[in-house]
């Protein structure tokens, strides 16, 4: 499947149902898809040079002056219950600040 940014999609569009349903980060085919919630209980925000997301657990805060060789694609709701919708795939992942890592585009 070819996904286009600013596309809505739902978890069952890519066959993710069960216990995996409640995850944030799953692999689809291969790749990591990430699935993020807007103004809940996390402090996430979109920039135009990409995601900056606050992470569930500090072991996830990537050291300062450090990159990731990962290149999640990410979606994103802004209220309980709608789609997800695409806003691109990662380049790369650092850290944000001391809670938040940024995903780049």
């Amino acid at each position: 499947m070819a996904l286009k940014i600013g596309q809505q999609y739902k978890k069952a569009d890519f066959g993710i149902s069960g216990a995996s349903f409640r995850l944030s980060e799953i692999i689809v085919k291969g790749e990591l898809y990430m699935f993020f919630a807007m103004g809940e209980t996390y402090q996430n925000a979109i920039d135009p040079d990409g995601f900056i997301y606050e992470c569930r657990c500090r072991c996830s805060v990537i050291p300062e002056g450090e990159k990731t060789t990962l290149q999640p694609h990410v979606f994103v709701r802004h209220r309980e219950g709608e789609a997800y919708t695409y806003q691109g795939k990662g380049k790369y992942e650092a850290r944000y600040d001391e809670k938040r890592n940024k995903i780049f585009w």
